[in-house]
């Protein structure tokens, strides 16, 4: 006997709208060094490691609204691009944290192997993609 379960569409969304709608986004940039932090580690953590300095600002946005991708078969919510310009001396990290405020830990991480410099007058920016899927 095979069974099959699909996880409604609004359910998905009742989803989403309790994790991310409303909510606000923050993404920093780390370096992470000998500290052994992971997409385990706490948000508090992380902070502990946060760039500073030359033009370094940690991206904030208040999540919008989603809606159900048919094609894709999940409730994405609309993509959030998060821009980093240096300033001065520029900097350099090795890791991209994403995490909800207030959480005690964190949503996503991006490795960059190896690390990003970016000098000043340059600009890096991640396109973050918040999705529920069964």
């Amino acid at each position: 006997m095979a069974l099959t379960t699909t996880v409604s569409q609004k359910e998905l969304a009742r989803v989403a709208n309790l994790a991310y709608e409303g909510e606000t986004l923050k993404v920093m940039l780390c370096s992470v060094g000998a500290t052994g932090y992971t997409a385990e580690s706490t948000v508090a953590n992380w902070q502990s490691v946060e760039k500073s300095g030359n033009g370094y600002v940690r991206f904030s946005s208040v999540i919008a609204t989603g809606a159900y991708d048919a094609t894709d078969a999940r409730y994405e919510i609309p993509a959030i691009d998060a821009a980093f310009t240096a300033t001065g001396a520029g900097y350099s990290y090795d890791r991209v944290v994403v995490y909800i405020d207030g959480a005690t830990y964190i949503h996503s991480l991006i490795v960059e192997d190896p690390n990003i410099t970016l000098a000043a007058g340059q600009t890096q920016t991640y396109r973050i993609q918040l999705v529920t899927d069964d």
